[in-house]
């Protein structure tokens, strides 16, 4: 067997052909023939070109249609010296015009079909796991307790730190505000009440904060908070990963926090507002009588 991979390589038969004619595996053929220090990738120019920066080996290419030198790089010789074979333009070339393969090209109805039904499944369909309550809750229930254990404490500390930062440096410039937020927003302006949203205390964002009246306003969404009118505690809020009872949890906590450090506090429900579009005016009245 070494003797004919040996006299198939010398006649010039590459090592993939030679797998395939005598039905073995590359990694054999490549050892029978570096064995027999027929390969010596060392000799090869093209590993000349090589350098190693401390992480990775680095190489470049010239681009076929603008001619610039590319850098290429991978964590070894072997998977720099193949990508370097497939490397022919560099990226800007190969998305651009007419050098695209795809250029001028369209999906057909059939093969739109055929990418959508592979896509089937992977996110929300019965391949993905986390679409079982059971392992929700098994998820859920082993983050609670590794809450609880301290074991997240430090990355909870690193993930604020960091959020306070981007909040800091304006890489985060606000948060999303519902087109009923913004209703209401005018609305106390247009009372002549100066308002300040979002408002933040102790880390935690409150929608609306009116000095005048010491007054913390946040508006719940009946889904996004889970009006308790229309959902049951057990209900799973997909998009929040939560139950209902653990918003309410939250929500509460999170108002006790504001009345603990002496603020007023009024919540206003999504459906109370829609049926009721004065809301704002009684509650601005109401506080300017006590005031």
């Amino acid at each position: 067997m070494n003797d004919k991979i040996i006299e198939l390589y010398l006649n010039g038969i590459g090592s993939t052909t030679i797998c395939k004619i005598l039905n073995i595996s590359k990694l054999k053929v490549l050892k029978i023939l570096n064995d027999n220090k027929l390969i010596n990738k060392e000799e090869n120019s093209i590993y000349k070109t090589f350098k190693f920066n401390g992480e990775k080996w680095v190489s470049n290419y010239i681009c076929e249609v603008c001619h610039i030198t590319i850098e290429c790089s991978a964590s070894t010789k072997y998977y720099l010296a193949r990508n370097l074979k497939l490397k022919k333009r560099c990226k800007l070339c190969s998305i651009s015009g007419e050098n695209n393969p795809f250029y001028n090209k369209k999906h057909t109805d059939e093969s739109k079909n055929k990418i959508s039904k592979s896509r089937i499944g992977k996110a929300l369909g019965n391949n993905n796991a986390m679409n079982l309550l059971k392992n929700r809750v098994k998820v859920s229930e082993g983050l609670k307790n590794k809450w609880a254990s301290g074991d997240l404490e430090k990355l909870r500390t690193k993930l604020s730190e960091s959020m306070k930062d981007k909040h800091k440096n304006g890489l985060i410039k606000g948060y999303f505000r519902s087109k009923a937020e913004d209703e209401i927003i005018k609305k106390i302006k247009e009372l002549g009440v100066n308002c300040e949203p979002p408002y933040r205390l102790s880390g935690k964002i409150f929608d609306i904060y009116i000095s005048k009246y010491n007054l913390l306003i946040e508006y719940n969404g009946d889904y996004w908070h889970c009006n308790p009118n229309k959902y049951d505690s057990n209900y799973l809020n997909v998009k929040k990963s939560k139950t209902a009872k653990e918003i309410w949890d939250y929500d509460k906590n999170k108002l006790y926090l504001a009345k603990k450090n002496g603020y007023n506090c009024i919540v206003i429900w999504e459906s109370d507002y829609k049926k009721n579009k004065n809301i704002i005016t009684e509650i601005i009245n109401k506080y300017e009588q006590i005031k």
